[in-house]
């Protein structure tokens, strides 16, 4: 078999099982089943899966979230987006699968995903509810991969990879503020709705979120330096949602009842931590 043979064959298994990098001395990964799962069943699994997320319930207008948009069939987990009758603010259903642990912390998080070809997102991503309901208060969110397989507008979700980390900050006086810290992009290819790709991220420590691509590692974002030090380290429930953007022409009727473009596929999610070698 010759150099080129092997190299493709090393690419597809990297891309079919995903990668972990490699753990620092002394450490080794263990996977963390509170957010893994191979979707090989017929149901969600609902004791880790709500399949319409209670922290973020409604969505982006014109899109809204359906726990009948989601599906396991065929060893994936589907979202299938469809066009949404009878109501004037919400008009397309969308899906968002929100993780029932919430505690979500530093590891190595990946998703082997593959993008519709409809103009609305498919995401993998991460959150936190407020530690309290009292003034002032802040919620983060790290953002590990968010796609859009139709590109109507000037911007390129579909081949280039973006990632980025947030922060929501609510004073006393209800005034909200947000700030963002993204790193380079990265070059998806094939583009993202066209073959599916595992998106990863290493969160290591309060500042430090490594970024991959099928098993490459791609740039590293640095939140609590861009954030005046505040550090990124917010226990997170975890997201898998497509929906739509405001900056970004939603999909017609034609197009989300078309069954080759309407769904974004996920063939498994797979998460770890760090322990010690001699546990």
């Amino acid at each position: 078999m010759g150099n080129t043979m092997l190299l493709t064959l090393l690419l597809v298994v990297v891309a079919a099982y995903g990668q972990t990098p490699p753990p620092p001395e002394g450490f080794r990964w263990v996977k963390n089943e509170s957010f893994s799962d191979e979707f090989d069943g017929e149901v969600l699994d609902t004791t880790k899966w709500y399949a319409r997320s209670p922290y973020w319930v409604n969505g982006r207008p014109p899109a809204t979230f359906r726990a009948g948009s989601v599906s396991v069939k065929e060893g994936m987990l589907q979202i299938k987006n469809s066009v949404l009758d009878g109501d004037k603010k919400y008009n397309i259903a969308g899906g968002a699968v929100a993780s029932v642990a919430k505690d979500a912390l530093y590891g190595y998080y990946e998703a082997r995903m593959k993008a519709s070809s409809i103009s609305m997102s498919s995401t993998f991503w991460m959150k936190n509810k407020p530690d309290t309901k009292e003034c002032p208060f802040e919620v983060q969110e790290l953002d590990i991969v968010e796609v859009v397989g139709q590109q109507k507008t000037g911007w390129d979700f579909r081949t280039n990879l973006k990632s980025n980390t947030h922060i929501f900050y609510t004073d006393c006086d209800g005034e909200k503020t947000v700030k963002s810290a993204g790193g380079t992009e990265a070059k998806i290819d094939p583009p993202a709705n066209e073959a599916y790709h595992v998106y990863g991220c290493w969160w290591v420590d309060a500042d430090t979120i490594k970024i991959y691509l099928d098993g490459e590692y791609q740039f590293t974002m640095n939140p609590s330096t861009h954030f005046r030090d505040t550090p990124f380290n917010k226990p997170m429930y975890m997201h898998m949602v497509t929906e739509t953007y405001n900056w970004e022409t939603p999909p017609t009727p034609e197009e989300l009842a078309d069954d080759t473009k309407n769904t974004t596929y996920y063939d498994w999610v797979r998460s770890y931590t760090l322990v010690p070698v001699d546990q």
